[in-house]
């Protein structure tokens, strides 16, 4: 079998003019060419779809996901980072509790930083969306329902 290079693509139309004519109707109708109908054209097309309905999926508002986490943040590291980076993964918006300094001297010890230093290093971070200063160290369901609303 030899290959012809004389021939082209647009060969087949002129052989093939019902399939070709064919092809024009359909994206005439569907208003992918405004000049083969005139009046029938791309503006007219999202009112003909809409007609039809089964064309757009159900519109619903995803709830959004915010993710909390505390801790006493003193001394800042790459595994506070890290625990910092899969809380947020886990849903939109990361909030960060941040102990306060006497919660953490009553179940700790006294801290390194203080609390104005670790709430800026937690609210430095790409992945915290809000900081809430003075968390409790046992989180309760009422501190939950006040904090995050």
């Amino acid at each position: 079998m030899e290959f012809d290079s004389s021939s082209s693509i647009w060969d087949g139309v002129y052989y093939h003019s019902h399939l070709f004519g064919g092809l024009m109707l359909t994206a005439a109708l569907l208003g992918l060419s405004s000049s083969y109908f005139g009046g029938l054209g791309s503006s007219y097309l999202p009112y003909m779809l809409s007609d039809l309905g089964f064309f757009y999926k159900k519109k619903c508002e995803k709830k959004r996901i915010r993710v909390y986490m505390d801790g006493c943040f003193d001394l800042m590291h790459y595994g506070h980072a890290n625990a910092l980076r899969q809380a947020k993964a886990l849903g939109d918006e990361l909030v960060v509790g941040v102990v306060s300094d006497e919660e953490i001297v009553a179940n700790k010890g006294p801290p390194v930083l203080s609390m104005e230093e670790r709430l800026a290093l937690v609210s430095g971070l790409k992945w915290v969306d809000e900081v809430i200063a003075n968390a409790p160290y046992a989180i309760t369901e009422k501190f939950m329902k006040q904090s995050l609303q």
